[in-house]
């Protein structure tokens, strides 16, 4: 079967790793195809492993994918024929696979997306994949219940899926409480992965938040020690909360990052979200903040230890950086983040 995952922009790259660390030593599975937030590939085996992927924002089946899409309308006619002769055998199996009941009706919704200019607009599209799938006996329905048709066309290419996964996927069952500016799970677990994470980590987000890093950490495998820290109480409570009694042994502390209470050279590694400065607010207060942060994180992180950073002032941050002798930036990674451009940087403590 061919599926697709769709991830955040920007970690396109670290979601290719994750899934050829996790399937790619098999012959079940092969990468087609990498676009802007979407990796294709092939995968013979049984598709709910696939559903532990935490790149991932979705995972689909691909119905259909039809190349050569022009502006024309008669690429309408070509996605119409594509599903008027295609057999839904296998695709209704493997979504049984993944625990979807399937009725003698099926219920469906379709989601459409296009990109591009074209002689005809996305509701042709939504009502050409509605109309071939009423005929074929399924039932139309705009219940969550259904199964989540995507109808997409970008580029030369229509790809017509089904959604495999559910939100929790992309969400996270844990994520019970949020905190203002708390980054999404995919993005957390992708800065865990930078981290190269090993069981013998002692593990430090020194401004936890709601403890998203923390968690994606935990769920990373086995480590020595989780540290996490915040100034508000507010946080460190969100934290406590996601965490519940699960993922020992670990400690949270009320401090302020800019004097950690954690003796020199101890950390292996620190991840961490740094704080954004609003439009029209002084830059000069978040440039001594960093200044700070950076010099308590290089007296407690270990020679040779790593720091994993998130800013979306990446400019500031390089230029601290560049004025710290033992810090040295091996690698950057522009992302999105919340629909800002935010920027990931790799730093070892020399």
């Amino acid at each position: 079967m061919i599926y697709s995952i769709f991830v955040t922009a920007g970690l396109e790259n670290i979601a290719r790793q994750e899934i050829i660390a996790r399937f790619g030593d098999t012959e079940q599975f092969k990468i087609l195809m990498r676009k802007p937030q979407r990796i294709v590939f092939q995968y013979t085996g049984n598709p709910k492993d696939l559903l532990s992927l935490r790149t991932a924002e979705h995972l689909f089946v691909i119905i259909k994918h039809i190349p050569k899409m022009t502006r024309s309308r008669s690429s309408l006619t070509a996605i119409r024929q594509a599903l008027t002769r295609f057999n839904f055998g296998e695709t209704l199996a493997c979504c049984r696979q993944v625990g979807i009941r399937m009725r003698r009706r099926i219920p469906f919704r379709v989601i459409s997306r296009m990109s591009g200019f074209r002689n005809f607009q996305k509701r042709d599209l939504h009502q050409v994949v509605e109309r071939v799938l009423v005929d074929r006996g399924w039932q139309l329905t705009q219940s969550s219940s259904g199964l989540d048709v995507w109808a997409e066309v970008h580029g030369q290419d229509a790809y017509i899926s089904i959604r495999l996964s559910k939100p929790e996927m992309a969400q996270r069952s844990y994520k019970q409480t949020h905190v203002p500016q708390s980054i999404k799970p995919t993005l957390a677990y992708s800065m865990v992965w930078l981290s190269q994470p090993h069981p013998n980590d002692l593990f430090l987000d020194p401004m936890c938040g709601a403890g998203t890093i923390l968690l994606e950490r935990a769920f990373s495998g086995r480590y020595r020690y989780l540290i996490g820290g915040d100034i508000s109480k507010e946080a460190l409570n969100a934290t406590q909360r996601n965490f519940g009694r699960q993922h020992q042994p670990r400690q949270f502390f009320h401090w302020d990052t800019q004097s950690l209470p954690i003796q020199p050279n101890s950390v292996d590694k620190i991840v961490c979200n740094l704080p954004i400065v609003e439009r029209n607010e002084n830059t000069s207060q978040l440039a001594n903040l960093y200044r700070k942060c950076l010099h308590e994180y290089e007296i407690v992180l270990k020679p040779n230890g790593k720091m994993v950073l998130l800013t979306l002032q990446p400019a500031l941050l390089d230029k601290i950086l560049k004025q710290q002798k033992s810090l040295k930036t091996r690698q950057r990674v522009s992302v999105d983040v919340g629909g800002k451009r935010g920027k990931i940087f790799v730093i070892y403590h020399c």
